[in-house]
């Protein structure tokens, strides 16, 4: 038992001393960055069809196309989630950067740029 605690505490002062690598932070957001993404990757479909239809002044025939095109968006969006999931510990591509831009789904300083157009949100 005495050895067991001499060895618990030699392992929890080293741990101290020791820090992780320089590298861990960005390891740990790349996972993080691959589970929302895995989870919030549909909400691609409807961002993609709001895009679009605000970029071009409410064209129908660009929303329809809009949304088959949401739907791959949401699908990429969701397979790079779960390759960052799967291989975040290694540093590709280069420094942990992001594959997909934005780097979430709802990447905004305005949380309604997404859904409401034209000063329509529910604070104005």
């Amino acid at each position: 038992m005495k050895k067991l605690t001499a060895i618990c505490v030699i392992i929890a002062v080293l741990t101290v001393f020791w820090g992780p690598p320089a590298h861990a932070n960005g390891a740990f957001h790349k996972l993080g960055r691959g589970v929302v993404n895995v989870f919030t990757g549909w909400i691609e479909i409807f961002t993609t069809t709001n895009k679009n239809f605000r970029d071009h002044d409410n064209d129908v025939f660009q929303g329809i196309y809009a949304i088959p095109e949401g739907i791959v968006r949401s699908i990429i969006r969701t397979t790079i989630g779960v390759y960052e999931v799967l291989t975040f510990p290694i540093p590709i591509p280069e420094n942990f950067e992001t594959i997909v831009e934005p780097e979430f789904v709802l990447s905004s300083t305005d949380p309604y740029e997404n859904v409401y157009t034209n000063n329509e949100g529910p604070y104005n």
